[in-house]
This record gives structure tokens, C-alpha cells and sequence, in this order.
């Protein structure tokens, strides 16, 4: 479960609770369109992103999502990796979703 995104100069950071990380190597990228913005699922683990996200991504110097997992007693969020989403895939799944929106 994702509990908090944050948006830095280079993309997002998503902070997850424990053992909601993906693990291992992070090749396995899917996008769904979802209500909200994008269903992004990264080696099984399901994150959702919201449609600013999206917008701040498409603005943003970098496209990268960067993984922090947490539990509620950390004081420090343990680092787990990256991805990098392309730009076109950014714009691509942004369009797709003002498109979807007035059909529902």
C-alpha cells in the first residue's frame, strides 16, 4: 500500500508501508487507466497514481519514480529503487485519460 507521493524536481517519490515495495529487478512496468489517473504496477506491486502526479511528471525536469518503503515508526524511509518512465509514455497515458473522462 502506498502511503504518500511526493513530487521532487526529477519525478515523484513514492513512499509504500512495509513489505509493499517491489522487489528485485524493476522491468516488469504496467499502466492501466484508472479513475483517479494510472494504475502503475511494477513487478506486481500495484501503485496508484494519481492524475497530478501525472501532470507534475509531464512538467517535471525527470520522469523517474523512486521507491522508499516505511513502516509508521521510521524515522527515516529506507530507499528500494527507481524507475524511469518516458516522457511519451507520461503524455500517452495523460491524454488517454482527459480522453476516457468525459465518457464516463
Amino acid at each position: 500500500m502506498i502511503e504518500k507521493i511526493l513530487f521532487v524536481s526529477d519525478g515523484i517519490i513514492a513512499i509504500m508501508g512495509n513489505g509493499n515495495v517491489p522487489s528485485g529487478q524493476m522491468d516488469s512496468v504496467v499502466f492501466d487507466l484508472a479513475e483517479y489517473g494510472v494504475e502503475l504496477r511494477v513487478s506486481g506491486v500495484q501503485i496508484p497514481v494519481p492524475v497530478e502526479a501525472l501532470e507534475h511528471l509531464e512538467q517535471a525536469e525527470g520522469t523517474n519514480v523512486h521507491f522508499y518503503e516505511s513502516d509508521p515508526y521510521a524515522l527515516v524511509a529506507s530507499y528500494r529503487g527507481c524507475i524511469e518512465i518516458s516522457r511519451d509514455e507520461i503524455l500517452k497515458l495523460k491524454g488517454a485519460w482527459e480522453y476516457i473522462q468525459p465518457h464516463q
